[in-house]
C-alpha cells in the first residue's frame, strides 16, 4: 500500500490485515502511532500522529468519520471498538454474487450481522423510496449497508451500496422463476391467473411461458412487458397471499415474500418509466407532425412553444435537454444516402430555423409567388418616382445589375426564402425531390437567376413604371427639354441607397398608412363609447397578427400565400368560387362567435380553437389541405376582427 495519511484508507487496510471489520480502538491507535514514525520521511502529514498527543489527532479524525457515516464507534465489554461500515459493505456485496451463482442462498438480513455489532451501521430506508432511487440514478460506493424496510411484517434484507440495484430486482425474479419452474407451483399459479382472468387464457399462458422459461433475461422481461403490467401485480399477490397464511417461516419462504415485495415496487418503477416513455414518444410524434404545419418552419422558441391537440403544452412531457437531443438527432439521422429529415437553416447569421425537408420545397414555391408581388410592386412604384424625375438605375438597363437588385429586394421582402435559396442542403434537397410536377431550382449545377426564380422581365417592370408617366415624357425633344430643367444634380439626386431597398420603402409606407387609418379609427371610437369593445378587439387582433405574421410580411401577403396552399380548383371560376365560399363560412362564423366574444378571451389560443372547429365542420372537412386552410381561417379571422367597422 502507498504511504497515506487518510485514516479511513488506513482502517480498510488494517481490517484487511486483521481479516474483520471490528478493530478495537486502541489496537488501531498504536498501529497508526508505529505506521506515523516508520512512514514520517514519505509523507510529513504523518507528523500529528507521532507525537505523545497522537490520540488526540486521532480522536479528531474518527468523529469526523462517525458525523459522515463512514464508521461507527463502540464499547463492547469495556473496550471501544470502531465498526469500518466500508469492510461491511464488501462482505455483504460479496454475498449477493454468490447468490447470482446459487439462486437458492437467501438474501442476506439483519440477523446476519454479529450482534456485537451496533445496528448504527444500518441505513434503513423504505423499499419503495430507495428501488425507485437506485434503479433512476445507481450509485455504487462503499460507503453505505442499507436495510431495505418492507410492510406487512416482512423481515428487511441488507443491500450494500457496492451491488447495483437492477442485480437485487434480478435475483428476486429468478427466485420467483425458480418457485414456479416446480410443476405443481407452476400450474397452481397459472390456474389462479387464469381463473381471475376470464378469456385471457392465451395471454396469460404466454407470459407465464416468456418469465418462467427464459431465467437469463428475466429482468428484460419485466422491464418490456408493456401490457401485462397487470398479471406481474396480480402474481406478486397471490404469492404474497399464499406464503403469508403460512404461521411459522422458514428462510425460504422469508426470501420469497422479500423477493415478492421487490417485485411489486420494481414493477411499479418499470410500469411509470414505460408511461413515461409512451408519453415521451408520444409528445415527440404530434412535435413531428406539427412541425408539417404551416409556417413549416421554426426556431427553437417556437418549437418549446408547441402544444398539442387539447392545447397542453408538450415541453413538460419531456424536457428542455430531451427535446434539443431530439431535434439533433432528427438533423443528424440519414437512411442510406439521403438527407436527415429535419434541416436547419439561419437568416443573417441568428438564430437557426428547422424545417422537414419534404417542406423544403412547397415553401420556396409559395414565398417565391409571395415574393413576386412584392418585390415587382416595390420596383414599379420606385422604378416610376425615378423616371419621374428624370433619372435611371443601373438595374433599368443592365442584366447583371438587375439580378444583383433583385437579389438585394428577396433579402429584404422574405429573409427566410433568401436564407434557403442559399442555404448548404437546397441542391441535395432538389435533387432528391421526386414530387410529381417539381420545379427544377438548378441549371448546370448553380441555382437560377432570381428573375427567372420569381418570373421577372426587366422588361416588363420598365414598361409598367413608363406607363404611369405623363404623356409628354414620350415627345423625345420636349421631353429631353424637360429633362435639361428638371433633373436633379448629380450630387444632390436620391439615388436608392444600399442600405434601403424598394421593399422596405413600400413596407415603411404601408405601415405608416396603416398606422394613421388605426389613429383615425381610434379618435373615432374614442367619441363614441359604445364602439370601445370594438377597439379592444380590434387591439387584441393587431397583437395576434405580430404572432401569426413574420415581421418581413403581410396579413394579406400571407393570406394570398396559404390560399394557393389549399385551394386546388383548376380554372379561375371555379377558384374564385371555393375562395368565396370559404370567405362567407368564415364571416358567417365569426358573426355568431362575436356576439359573446369576451375582449380579454380574444387570444392567438382562442383564434386557433376557433379555426380548428371550422376547418373540421362538415363544410371544409373535404378540402384536403387541412394544416394549409387552418393557418389560412386563423389570418383571415383576425383580418376580419381587425377591420371591424
Amino acid at each position: 500500500m502507498a504511504t497515506t495519511a487518510n485514516i479511513l484508507t488506513l482502517l480498510k487496510f488494517y481490517a484487511s490485515k486483521q481479516k474483520s471489520p471490528i478493530i478495537e480502538y486502541r489496537e488501531f491507535g498504536d498501529y497508526l502511532h508505529r505506521y506515523a514514525q516508520h512512514h514520517l520521511d514519505e509523507n510529513s502529514e504523518l507528523v500529528s500522529f507521532c507525537g505523545a498527543s497522537y490520540t488526540d489527532a486521532l480522536d479528531a479524525e474518527i468523529s469526523q468519520l462517525v458525523s459522515s457515516r463512514s464508521v461507527v464507534v463502540a464499547p463492547v465489554s469495556n473496550k471501544d471498538y470502531i465498526f469500518v461500515i466500508s469492510v461491511f459493505v464488501e462482505k455483504f456485496a460479496e454475498t449477493y454474487k454468490q447468490i447470482e451463482t446459487n439462486i437458492s442462498i437467501p438474501f442476506p438480513s439483519i440477523t446476519d450481522i454479529p450482534k456485537s455489532v451496533p445496528l448504527d451501521i444500518v441505513t434503513r430506508q423504505p423499499a419503495a423510496d430507495i428501488i425507485y432511487r437506485l434503479l433512476d440514478k445507481e450509485e455504487l460506493n462503499d460507503k453505505t449497508l442499507y436495510a431495505i424496510v418492507f410492510s406487512k411484517n416482512i423481515p428487511s434484507l441488507l443491500f450494500p451500496s457496492l451491488t447495483c440495484m437492477a442485480e437485487l430486482v434480478n435475483c428476486a425474479l429468478r427466485k420467483i422463476q425458480d418457485l414456479l419452474h416446480k410443476e405443481e407451483t407452476h400450474d397452481y399459479f397459472l390456474k389462479k391467473l387464469s381463473i381471475s382472468n376470464p378469456g385471457k387464457e392465451l395471454s396469460i399462458k404466454n407470459f407465464f411461458a416468456q418469465f418462467v422459461s427464459n431465467p437469463l433475461a428475466a429482468l428484460d422481461v419485466l422491464k418490456n412487458t408493456g401490457d401485462t403490467f397487470y398479471y406481474w401485480s396480480q402474481l406478486c399477490y397471490f404469492l404474497k397471499q399464499d406464503y403469508t397464511k403460512v404461521k411459522d417461516f422458514t428462510p425460504e419462504d422469508i426470501t420469497i415474500l422479500q423477493s415478492v415485495a421487490v417485485i411489486e415496487v420494481a414493477t411499479s418503477y418499470y410500469k411509470t418509466k414505460t408511461s413515461e416513455r409512451i408519453q415521451k414518444e408520444t409528445a415527440f410524434k404530434t412535435l413531428d407532425n406539427l412541425m408539417l404545419n404551416p409556417p413549416y418552419y421554426y426556431s427553437l422558441a417556437d418549437v418549446l412553444k408547441m402544444k398539442d391537440q387539447n392545447g397542453v403544452p408538450l415541453l413538460g412531457q419531456y424536457s428542455e435537454k430531451e427535446l434539443k437531443e431530439h431535434l439533433y438527432a432528427l438533423t443528424q439521422e440519414t437512411v442510406g444516402n439521403q438527407m436527415p429529415e429535419l434541416l436547419v437553416f439561419k437568416v443573417n447569421d441568428d438564430e437557426g430555423f428547422y424545417i422537414k425537408k419534404e417542406k423544403v420545397m412547397p415553401l420556396i414555391i409559395r414565398l417565391a409567388n409571395d415574393a413576386r408581388l412584392v418585390v415587382r410592386e416595390s420596383l414599379v412604384k420606385l422604378w416610376y418616382k425615378y423616371l419621374l424625375d428624370y433619372e435611371t438605375l443601373p438595374e433599368m438597363k443592365e442584366a447583371s445589375a438587375f439580378e444583383r437588385c433583385l437579389e438585394r429586394e428577396v433579402r429584404s421582402a422574405d429573409p427566410i426564402l433568401y436564407a434557403i435559396l442559399n442555404s448548404t442542403f437546397l441542391p441535395v434537397v432538389a435533387y432528391e425531390d421526386k414530387t410529381p410536377g417539381r420545379i427544377s431550382l438548378f441549371r448546370n449545377g448553380n441555382i437560377l437567376p432570381y428573375s427567372e426564380l420569381l418570373m421577372i422581365s426587366r422588361q416588363e417592370i420598365l414598361s409598367d413604371a413608363k406607363i404611369k408617366l405623363p404623356f409628354w415624357y414620350f415627345i423625345p425633344v420636349l421631353s429631353w427639354i424637360l429633362g435639361l430643367i428638371f433633373r436633379k444634380p448629380k450630387n444632390s439626386s436620391q439615388r436608392q441607397s444600399s442600405s434601403t431597398t424598394a421593399t422596405e420603402k413600400l413596407r415603411a409606407e404601408q405601415k405608416a398608412a396603416e398606422a394613421e387609418k388605426l389613429r383615425k379609427r381610434n379618435e373615432a371610437d374614442s367619441i363614441d363609447p359604445k364602439l370601445s369593445r370594438k377597439q379592444e378587439l380590434r387591439k387584441s387582433a393587431a397583437e395576434i397578427e405580430k404572432k401569426l405574421v413574420p415581421e418581413s410580411s403581410t396579413l394579406d401577403r400571407e393570406l394570398k400565400g396559404y390560399l394557393h396552399e389549399w385551394n386546388d380548383r383548376l380554372g379561375k371560376q371555379n377558384y374564385d368560387n371555393l375562395t368565396e365560399d370559404i370567405n362567407s363560412l368564415i364571416r358567417d362564423y365569426l358573426r355568431k362567435v362575436l356576439r359573446s366574444l369576451k375582449t380579454e378571451s380574444f387570444s392567438a389560443e382562442r383564434v386557433s380553437s376557433l379555426a380548428q372547429s371550422l376547418v373540421d365542420s362538415p363544410s371544409m372537412i373535404k378540402i384536403k389541405n387541412h394544416p394549409a386552410l387552418k393557418r389560412y381561417t386563423e389570418l383571415y379571422l383576425v383580418k376580419l376582427v381587425k377591420n371591424i367597422p
